[in-house]
């Protein structure tokens, strides 16, 4: 199988590979003649520091030669629910050197897309997770409880609580739920994962220092079943402020949702623009529509 330098392995002569599991969903997939797929590839050979939107809650940090991938879903559907926005296939990835999972709901630690990516990572996840990857290997499977960090080389990453429904599963019902703040030579970002709004983001904001705060803004409605479980974009713009990072990345939107319409309905983009203009923190929004990137 060939490889690209740095980037993950060219498919084009093995098309039952790249196939299987994508051959009746045609339109849900992008091979390496995507926009996205160049632009990946470019910004690692020049290594210039990016992050990429692969949709939903994956994004692709690069930075300091550091490659973070965050709740892998690349797969077309879950349960017959299908994506909204293509998504590039796992196996043109390049090789990360961690991969994030903020809890183990299907659409953030999604086992398909799992297999798919070059393995050779260190997969970190929240306390009682690690059951849920069985016998696929990784690099190494570290359980974070909240309040823990790990640390090696350039990279520190510490868990944090959010108010999120826990569980996977009635054979998974005990995985917890958390959010990271990730340190790489001094610069931090906060991935949010999946949160209502909740109080713990002024208190991470008095003790922590954050440029980037990727923060959850679709998936809120219907409200009354929801509101528990998933912040509004006026909440999200709301707990940027809470953190006092420096910039604030909306994620989580415009993909996927378990209620197919709400997708389109919530508009949780225009609403999140509309509120962040209304703050006057315009030029504090790092927006990066699903399969794009932008150099940071």
């Amino acid at each position: 199988m060939m490889k690209w330098i740095n980037i993950g392995k060219k498919l084009r002569n093995s098309k039952s590979k790249v196939n299987r599991g994508y051959a009746l969903h045609r339109n849900f997939y992008l091979d390496e003649s995507s926009h996205i797929y160049k632009q990946i590839k470019e910004n690692l050979q020049k290594k210039r520091d990016f992050i990429a939107n692969l949709g939903h809650s994956t994004f692709f940090i690069y930075f300091e030669g550091i490659k973070i991938l965050t709740d892998p879903f690349l797969s077309p559907h879950i349960f017959g629910i299908k994506r909204q926005k293509p998504a590039l296939i796992p196996q043109l990835l390049p090789q990360m050197d961690y991969i994030l999972i903020s809890h183990a709901h299907y659409d953030h630690l999604d086992l398909r897309t799992l297999r798919r990516l070059n393995r050779n990572a260190k997969i970190i996840l929240p306390e009682n997770t690690k059951k849920v990857l069985g016998n696929m290997h990784f690099k190494d499977k570290i359980e974070l409880p909240l309040w823990r960090n790990f640390e090696e080389d350039s990279f520190n990453i510490l868990s944090l609580p959010v108010k999120h429904n826990k569980g996977r599963s009635l054979l998974f019902p005990n995985t917890e739920v958390c959010s990271y703040l990730i340190d790489i030579k001094g610069t931090t970002f906060y991935f949010g994962g999946d949160s209502a709004y909740f109080e713990g983001y002024k208190e991470y904001g008095e003790k922590f220092k954050i440029d980037f705060a990727f923060l959850p803004i679709g998936g809120y409605e219907p409200r009354l079943l929801l509101k528990n479980v998933h912040m509004n974009p006026q909440e999200a713009v709301q707990a940027f402020l809470d953190l006092k990072a420096e910039y604030i990345v909306p994620i989580h939107y415009a993909t996927y949702h378990t209620f197919p319409k709400f997708v389109k309905v919530e508009a949780p983009l225009n609403h999140f623009l509309e509120e962040i203009s209304k703050k006057g923190i315009k030029n504090k929004a790092k927006v990066v529509v699903p399969n794009t990137l932008i150099n940071i």
